[in-house]
């Protein structure tokens, strides 16, 4: 049986810290996944953060700068594994797919923001990747949009 890899897409600073933006339940869903790290290093799980970053200067996730950085709480230990993606699809062009064969990786349990956005895009690929892919339904979230509500 392969391995799993617990997958953290994109909880940066930038999703907690933005003016007037606010993540549906987004400090509950920050403590799950803290939970679910914790879990997973407990158990001998790889833990692999995945973090978007931006090419253009001054972006909203610019390499380096505060807005990019993973949130402090749930912050990589030594042994974990980090990826940058430049799209919604963690696995386009990042060598994403290599580093969790390396981890020896079939199974992915995955946690994160953007729901509809990263998060969707990523799971979906995975499976086109051909590895069996879980969403923890507690440990993802959105922002309310003019099309999408994150609330309930």
């Amino acid at each position: 049986m392969s391995a799993s890899v617990l997958v953290v897409v994109d909880v940066q600073n930038v999703m907690f810290e933005t003016p007037g933006e606010f993540p549906f339940e987004g400090e509950r869903v920050l403590e799950t996944i803290a939970a679910l790290i914790a879990s997973a290093r407990e158990a001998g799980v790889p833990v692999h953060y995945v973090q978007h970053t931006t090419r253009e200067e001054g972006s909203c996730c610019e390499a380096g700068t505060r807005n990019w950085e993973i949130h402090s709480s749930i912050a990589p230990k030594p042994g974990d594994t980090v990826s940058r993606k430049y799209s919604y699809d963690a696995f386009w062009d990042t060598g994403l797919e290599e580093t969790l064969r390396g981890l020896g990786a079939g199974r992915l349990v995955f946690c994160g923001l953007q729901t509809e956005f990263c998060v969707d895009t990523t799971v979906r690929s995975a499976l086109a990747h051909g590895f069996e892919s879980v969403l923890v339904g507690d440990a993802h979230t959105t922002f309310d949009t003019e099309v999408l509500r994150g609330s309930r």
